[in-house]
């Protein structure tokens, strides 16, 4: 049997089946719109046709004019009902935001309003501090100024090493809100105008393009920052210098330092709310797994004042994705050669510093971080110090998890470059979720629930 499209509709019957057309992954009622409701994915092609048999055994005969009058009116009955049944089910079922991929009402409010309430919270917070509300120094300044040695002063202005306390979390939470409004700002504002002047089309490549743009100007920006505070360290590149005099010196950290580490602690705190306003990814469970482990890694090591290991280890992971965004956003401008050539880059680079160099600084703390330390100065025999295996097993395990994690992208970048060495294609994203023609389609939901209902496969 030929095609359901490729018939020639010279009877009722083949005239109903050709109206229904090809089946269709994703059908949206509204192009324009980022919220319309797309055709869920379609029956199974058994299924579909024993419903379409069925049909076929109670029409009545296409060789009698009668019987085909009966059966116009039979189909105009069903396209009716069709219609009233779509109608009722838009009224009590959320319609689903294609680009974030969900139906939760509270995740698409939170995407649509994070800019303001960021805003808002940023309003209360500087409003209250040029009013002369001395609260707000707690949220926006970095608390805890180290006692200058001899001098038994905190407000000595030459002194700019600090420690750890409790005000850490506000300063941390001030920066969340931070981050937030920054990247709600670049991600609906700033980023999609640059977008559209680079001829990127559909508004899901254009937010991914802006999400890509965004992480660039982050990452670029804190890894310029941190690299700088590493240069003037005792510790660059040096690993024993990571473990030397502790604790006493790694409780004192320079300002740049501290303001590096709360402000990571920031962005990946940030992240495991973004992660749910973006458009879900396949691996939407081993980015959560990343970011989680992430979290406690760097809160555990300012905890054990491990900062010097976990400043290190920041700008190993963060390297490769400088270049991976690069990619991807020359990837969505729509060019072949320069997203090829950067993903070659950004896979040796993913290599030498989230393999190589991550499992020798994995190593380096389990074989250094307790032995270099005097056995006088291990906890628990030390104030402040925590130099003993099995506080520095729960950072290696922790470092165990992340591995794990990179080893499973990493056989996803294996399979990206096979597809271009092999293949010859463009380089893609292989977590990113199928991008059908969803946003070029408009048909009436009567139509959508005759075709979900009835769709076959076209053999």
């Amino acid at each position: 049997m030929p095609p359901l499209e490729k018939r020639q509709p010279n009877s009722p019957l083949a005239d109903i089946e050709h109206s229904r057309g090809p089946s269709h992954h994703y059908i949206v009622s509204d192009p324009a719109s980022e919220t319309a409701d797309p055709l869920a994915p379609c029956v199974p092609a058994k299924t579909a046709a024993r419903v379409l048999r069925s049909r076929r055994r109670r029409l009545p005969s296409v060789e009698n004019p009668a019987d085909g009058e009966a059966l116009g009116n039979t189909f105009k009955a069903h396209h009716r009902s069709s219609a009233r049944n779509s109608q009722k089910s838009a009224k009590h079922t959320p319609k689903k935001n294609i680009i974030l991929n969900t139906r939760n009402q509270a995740i698409i409010w939170l995407a649509n309003n994070e800019l303001h309430l960021s805003l808002f919270l940023l309003a209360i917070v500087h409003g209250c501090y040029w009013a002369g509300f001395q609260w707000p120094r707690l949220w926006i300044q970095m608390q805890h100024k180290a006692t200058t040695a001899g001098k038994g002063s905190a407000d000595d202005p030459h002194d700019t090493r600090f420690v750890r306390g409790i005000h850490d979390i506000t300063f941390v939470a001030y920066w969340i809100v931070q981050i937030i409004a920054a990247r709600a700002l670049c991600l609906h504002h700033i980023m999609p105008v640059v977008a559209r002047l680079l001829s990127i089309k559909g508004s899901r490549d254009i937010r991914r393009f802006s999400e890509m743009a965004w992480m660039l100007l982050y990452i670029t920006v804190t890894w310029t920052i941190g690299f700088r505070v590493w240069q003037s360290s005792p510790y660059y590149m040096n690993t024993a210098g990571l473990y030397a005099n502790y604790p006493d010196d790694h409780m004192l950290m320079p300002y740049g330092l501290k303001w590096y580490y709360l402000v990571q602690s920031a962005f990946w705190l940030s992240n495991v709310y973004t992660i749910h306003v973006e458009e879900r990814r396949k691996d939407h469970f081993e980015m959560m797994t990343h970011h989680v482990v992430t979290v406690f890694l760097v809160l555990s090591s300012y905890q054990f004042h491990f900062t010097r290991f976990g400043h290190a280890f920041m700008l190993v992971m963060d390297f490769p994705d400088i270049f991976l965004t690069c990619t991807k956003m020359f990837r969505y401008i729509g060019s072949e050669l320069i997203p090829n050539v950067l993903f070659g880059v950004f896979t040796l680079s993913w290599v030498a510093t989230k393999h190589y160099l991550c499992l020798k600084m994995m190593l380096s703390i389990w074989t250094q971080g307790v032995t270099l330390v005097p056995h006088e100065k291990r906890f628990p025999h030390y104030p402040n110090s925590y130099a003993s295996y099995p506080i520095v097993g729960v950072l290696w395990a922790l470092l165990c998890v992340l591995q794990v994690v990179l080893v499973y992208w990493f056989v996803l970048i294996i399979k990206v470059i096979q597809r271009v060495l092999i293949k010859g294609e463009v380089v893609d994203d292989n977590r990113s979720d199928d991008e059908d023609a969803s946003e070029d389609c408009d048909v009436s939901p009567a139509t959508a629930t005759d075709a979900k209902t009835f769709a076959v496969e076209n053999n």
